[in-house]
C-alpha cells in the first residue's frame, strides 16, 4: 500500500540526525563550560559561591531535559522516514517530547528565586518561560493533530 504522504528523503533525514547531533554535543559542551564558568564566578564573587549548586544543578538538568528533547526529535525524524509516525510507539515519543519541554521549562522556572543579577537576567528568564510554556503548547496542539491523523490512518487501513 502506498504512503498517506510522501517521505521525507534519506538525504533530508541523515542532515536532521547530523544537524540533532550537533546541537546535541553543543549542550554537552555549554554543560561543561557552564561547570567551569560557575566554579570561576565563585571565587570573584564569594558573595555569591552559595548559589553556585543550586544554578547549576538546574544548569545540568536543562541540559538533560534538552538531550531529551533532541534525542526524542531523531526518533521521531526516524519514525517519519520509515512511515511509522501514525504508530502508538511514535504518539508515545510525542507523550515523551512533552513531558520534556514542561520539565525544561519548569527547570527554568525554578531558576528565579535564585537568581542574584540584573533586571535584564530576570527579564531572559522569563522570555525562556514564556519560549519554553510556547513550544509546549504548540506541540500539544500538533500531538492532537497526530492523534487525529493516526485515527483516520487506522480507520483508512480497516477500510482496505
Amino acid at each position: 500500500m502506498e504512503p498517506i504522504a510522501p517521505r521525507p528523503s534519506a538525504v533530508t533525514a541523515a542532515l536532521a540526525w547530523v544537524a540533532l547531533g550537533i546541537l546535541a554535543l553543543g549542550v554537552i559542551g555549554a554543560e561543561a563550560v557552564v561547570v567551569q564558568s560557575a566554579r570561576e564566578m565563585a571565587h570573584l564573587y564569594p558573595e555569591f559561591a552559595d548559589l553556585e549548586a543550586p544554578l547549576v544543578t538546574a544548569a545540568l538538568v536543562f541540559g538533560v531535559c534538552i538531550e531529551a528533547i533532541l534525542v526524542i526529535t531523531g526518533l521521531l525524524v526516524w519514525s517519519i522516514r520509515h512511515g511509522r509516525i501514525f504508530d502508538r510507539a511514535a504518539l508515545r515519543l510525542v507523550d515523551s517530547l512533552v513531558i520534556a519541554l514542561v520539565a525544561a521549562t519548569l527547570v527554568v522556572a525554578s531558576t528565579l528565586p535564585f537568581l542574584p543579577g540584573p533586571p535584564a537576567l530576570v527579564l531572559a528568564v522569563l522570555g525562556g518561560i514564556i519560549a519554553g510554556t510556547a513550544v509546549t503548547l504548540v506541540v500539544l496542539n500538533l500531538r492532537s493533530l497526530l492523534r487525529e491523523a493516526a485515527s483516520m490512518r487506522l480507520e483508512l487501513d480497516e477500510v482496505v
